[in-house]
């Protein structure tokens, strides 16, 4: 059982549970998945991620693209369910990846940590084959995060790692497709979509986020509000805290660059808001 490619694993099966009409059954299975690498092969106290499970035994410590990939995933099902926790231990893999991967120099996440003396040369995958590359999922995540948080840190990394990568991208672009997945949503930009509601009630957002699927916005952040998470999410994302149902129906808020338009309940005005997206 290898930590990235779970991480690439919740990360789809999330993605299709908040995009189909009938995906409850694919988030089940993305949140099964990332509480037993949570259980696992994370540990809290020390903040070290291994890479592998087998017969009751993990070991190894993670490399960069086991932190990559696990954030990937729980972006993914952050939006798909809401749960803050999930957001909140993507945010911590990322604080502990950037201490040990990052390159202040030439922008990137090395491969490996440099702490082992048997690795003779610290090296920074420059390729998006079955697994993408360390530093082009990252840079998707932290752009994720960004749009999430507003921390400007993040958008620096972003600049320096795009930077440090133009000559690959501009010479060799094949190689790195995820890459340039990244610099497309750069240049596309992250809408946020925050939808307000609680299932099983007046304010179920069933009908709003039906309107949300319907639609092609490959770089948007959903992020799900409802009374249960308000309050965990609100100390995680500040900016959501004024975020709440009105009149007692499933409210959406349509955002860029943390500022939204006018909160609607209908249907006919979210899908007016979205098409301003496109």
């Amino acid at each position: 059982i290898l930590t990235a490619w779970n991480g690439l694993m919740i990360a789809a099966f999330a993605r299709a549970g908040r995009t189909l009409e009938t995906g409850a059954g694919q988030v089940a299975v993305a949140q099964r998945a990332a509480r037993f690498v949570r259980a696992h092969l994370w540990n809290a106290a020390d903040g070290k991620l291994l890479r592998r499970f087998r017969s009751g035994d993990a070991g190894v410590e993670g490399y960069a693209e086991d932190y990559a990939c696990l954030i990937f995933g729980l972006l993914e099902l952050f939006q798909a369910d809401g749960d803050p926790a999930w957001l909140e231990w993507a945010l911590a893999l990322q604080a502990r990846l950037d201490a040990m991967f990052w390159d202040p120099i030439g922008g990137g996440w090395y491969s490996t940590t440099g702490n082992d003396e048997s690795v003779l040369l610290r090296l920074k995958e420059e390729y998006d084959g079955a697994e993408p590359a360390a530093s082009s999922i990252s840079v998707l995540n932290l752009q994720t995060m960004l749009h999430l948080t507003g921390d400007p840190g993040m958008s620096e990394k972003v600049e320096r790692t795009f930077a440090g990568f133009a000559g690959v991208m501009s010479t060799a672009g094949r190689s790195i497709p995820m890459m340039l997945a990244a610099l497309s949503t750069h240049y596309m930009g992250i809408p946020q979509i925050a939808i307000a509601g609680d299932s099983g009630t007046s304010s179920d957002p069933g009908e709003i986020m039906s309107i949300v699927r319907g639609r092609y916005l490959p770089t948007a952040v959903v992020v799900p509000v409802s009374s249960s998470n308000a309050a965990a999410l609100a100390r995680l994302l500040p900016w959501t805290e004024a975020l709440r149902i009105r009149e007692q129906r499933a409210t959406a808020y349509v955002c860029r660059n943390f500022a939204c338009q006018t909160p609607t309940t209908s249907p006919t005005e979210l899908e007016r808001q979205l098409g301003t997206l496109n």
